[in-house]
């Protein structure tokens, strides 16, 4: 049996297993491992946005936003970092080519909405889609059952 990849599954996952949630923030079918690189770094950048906002950008006035210690949970510092990271994608790259699957991973404690506060993980992930079929083929003649 051959495996062929048929594309490439993506997807951008939130998880609270305190408050019992998952939630599917997005998903994209590339066609290439690098369309796929490319769809995950959008999407690792779209998150640093929101949850690690930068200073004076954005939606909140000046002066809102404080700086989080450097040991403290930042899934968004984690989710910039790696989108400017080009080498290691090159390596998560060539485990894509070999069909293994890659992900990007942070999480911290949070508010949920609005009713309690949760330790909640975001995950991006790719994983190839895997067609098998048989090589061994061989072609039979049918045959005719005689009465």
């Amino acid at each position: 049996m051959t495996t062929v990849h048929d594309g490439y599954w993506c997807e951008t996952v939130a998880r609270s297993p305190e408050a019992e949630g998952e939630w599917i923030l997005g998903g994209y079918r590339a066609s290439t491992p690098r369309l796929a690189l490319r769809w995950m770094r959008s999407q690792a950048r779209r998150l640093a946005g929101a949850l690690d906002p930068l200073p004076d950008r954005g939606p909140f006035p000046p002066g809102s936003l404080r700086q989080v210690g450097p040991h403290g949970p930042n899934p968004g510092r984690i989710f910039r970092e790696w989108a400017a990271d080009l080498r290691f994608q090159e390596v998560q790259l060539a485990a894509l080519v070999t069909g293994r699957h890659i992900s990007v991973n942070a999480g911290g404690p949070d508010h949920v909405w609005g009713r309690c506060d949760a330790d909640v993980y975001y995950s991006l992930s790719c994983r190839p889609i895997a067609l098998d079929f048989l090589t061994d083929w061989r072609l039979v003649e049918p045959q005719q059952a005689h009465a």
